[in-house]
């Protein structure tokens, strides 16, 4: 666990600084100085990896009625492609 703030006693003295990796001592010594709760950073959610074939094939089912050449249908062409460049996380620029 890593502190996302200062730790503090009573006094205003500093017991830990911010970002100090807390160790079963430290823990131990901040409960006989009356520290009950601490400020902890959260980890980040792993990132999932992105499988293009994969989401293109569920894309292809979920639109499996619409035909994507199809130009007069350009309102499922749109959403189409909106839901893949977020599936993809592909920016504004794609």
């Amino acid at each position: 666990m890593v502190l996302s703030d200062v730790v503090l006693d009573g006094r205003g003295n500093v017991l830990l600084a911010q970002g100090v990796v807390l160790t079963e001592s430290m823990l131990a010594s901040l409960g006989r100085h009356g520290i009950d709760m601490l400020p902890i950073l959260q980890a980040a959610p792993a990132a999932v990896p992105i499988d293009p074939v994969a989401i293109q094939a569920r894309l292809d089912h979920l639109f499996r009625i619409h035909d994507r050449d199809d130009l007069g249908d350009w309102g499922t062409g749109i959403l189409r492609r909106y839901v893949e460049d977020y599936r993809l996380q592909r920016g504004e620029d794609a």
